[in-house]
């Protein structure tokens, strides 16, 4: 009998963390946004003076959901901005000038992108990383609530430049 008990309360604490496993995940994903919510939040960090964009990212700090984004202004200065995620007041802001050349891509060329992995599958978005070496990496979650991560090369969105 005793023998028993340890087994339920074994199966039982596993079944548990296999739940709070997938509640987490349920909450990754809403906290992810769909194509048109990432889309907005890229055209109002546009119009809030980033011009080329080289990560973004939405993230939850102390019960707010932020949009995360860094880049370069119309003047090549590096841009660090963080926007409320539901509505799209910009919380933070800095730039400082930088020895580095700026890169990456503007909202335009973003929403291509977005278009893309969209196509491929994805249908909401937690990051889009940009690397030096001329791949984008965008995770999300597709319909399924899965976990969703590819790699692009920058170059079908920028026309090569």
């Amino acid at each position: 009998m005793k023998k028993t008990s340890i087994a339920l309360a074994i199966t039982a604490a596993a079944a548990l963390g296999l739940s709070q496993g997938a509640m987490a995940d349920r909450n990754d994903y809403q906290e992810a946004l769909d194509q048109t919510a990432f889309a907005n939040l890229i055209e109002q960090s546009a119009s809030a003076g980033v011009a080329s964009f080289r990560e973004l990212q939405v993230d939850e700090e102390r019960g707010t959901l932020e949009f995360e984004v860094e880049g370069w202004d119309a003047e090549g200065q590096q841009i660090e901005m963080t926007l409320n995620g539901e509505s799209g007041e910009v919380l933070r802001q800095s730039a400082h000038a930088t020895q580095v050349a700026p890169w990456g891509l503007d909202a335009e060329q973003l929403a291509s992108l977005l278009d893309r992995a969209s196509q491929d599958g994805f249908d909401r978005f937690e990051d889009i990383d940009l690397d030096e070496d001329g791949s984008v990496e965008i995770s999300g979650f597709d319909a399924d609530q899965r976990e969703m991560e590819r790699s692009y090369g920058i170059d079908e969105f920028n026309g090569g430049q």
